[in-house]
């Protein structure tokens, strides 16, 4: 399968004799700058799919946003109800939010460093399993989103360590590391991990937070979908607030062990409220991080967007 510009527009289709028709329609976004598209032979895979007689598609090469949403308003015009990103998180909640309020359905082939939309769904991993779900049974899923400035996120956000961390996060570490580089980004960031004064505005009520971590977690969980932040759910139509409290190597750790121990007793990770609406100030500007990257800085309001988009999954 050839490369293409964001301009061309490649199509694929079979035509075949007797009473087969073409039953399914896709149009791909795919983004070839994400963690394992060459570790995943993805550009094979496509190539494999695309020429199934039971399919016909469309691919664009994500290389510039700008014009994305006219081209995805253009594939909708012209009949397309599904859509499939191949990337990673951030993909996902660029297409998802380009596509918002429109009559169609998402899939996902994440290919991206932790694909934690994907896994939360029950999508299966890698190019290929991802593909071939598409043209197995199937149904839909929708997901909560967070509205943040006008775009989705369907992870979380916070201020804290988390958003230093990722701010100084090196294209090319996340590249080649993967997970590690999140690890050698903490450790880098590590020196910003104070506490800090937050005022949280939920639903009308103000909560005054001392933090050196504040998330506002809309799927529960880190990395793995067991490993849980929360007791939020991608789809109960509201988000959880928590924080930890000090930036000291003990409570971080603690906090990291709440998390991978699966600890029922918090000790560092406090839970605040349940909430439709939010709002994140800080006593100083400080970066805001949302699904892995950095959108801006404090102060920050948050919606959350019930059943924002309704994915393929699997249909057990």
């Amino acid at each position: 399968m050839a490369t293409h510009s964001q301009e061309e527009r490649p199509t694929y289709s079979t035509a075949f004799a007797g009473h087969h028709t073409l039953t399914r329609r896709f149009f791909f976004v795919v983004n070839k700058r994400s963690g394992n598209y060459l570790k995943w032979l993805v550009q094979m895979r496509m190539g494999e799919f695309l020429t199934n007689e039971r399919v016909s598609g469309e691919v664009h090469y994500l290389e510039d946003t700008d014009k994305l949403r006219d081209i995805l308003t253009r594939a909708y015009h012209e009949g397309y109800r599904d859509f499939a990103v191949v990337g990673g998180d951030g993909s996902v909640s660029l297409v998802a939010s380009l596509l918002r309020g429109k009559d169609c359905r998402l899939a996902i082939i994440p290919i991206g460093t932790t694909n934690m939309i994907a896994q939360l769904l029950g999508i299966p991993q890698g190019a290929r399993r991802s593909l071939d779900l598409l043209l197995s049974p199937h149904r839909t899923r929708a997901a909560d989103a967070l509205e943040i400035d006008g775009r989705l996120y369907f992870l979380n956000a916070s201020a804290g360590l988390s958003s230093f961390s990722i701010s100084d996060l090196r294209t090319v570490e996340k590249s080649y590391l993967k997970l590690l580089a999140y690890v050698l980004a903490v450790i880098r960031s590590m020196r910003k991990a104070k506490t800090r004064h937050f005022t949280v505005i939920a639903d009308g009520q103000s909560h005054s937070i001392d933090a050196a971590e504040l998330l506002v977690d809309n799927a529960g969980a880190i990395w793995m979908p067991r490993y849980r932040t929360s007791n939020a759910q991608i789809d109960d139509g509201k988000a959880d607030i928590c924080y930890v409290c000090k930036g000291s190597p003990i409570e971080l750790g603690n906090a990291i062990l709440d998390v991978f121990l699966l600890r029922k007793k918090r000790h560092s990770i406090q839970f605040v409220t349940s909430a439709h609406e939010v709002r994140l100030a800080c006593t100083e500007p400080i970066p805001v991080q949302a699904d892995g990257d950095v959108i801006g800085y404090t102060p920050i309001d948050i919606t959350v967007i019930p059943a924002a988009t309704q994915f393929i999954v699997p249909e057990t």
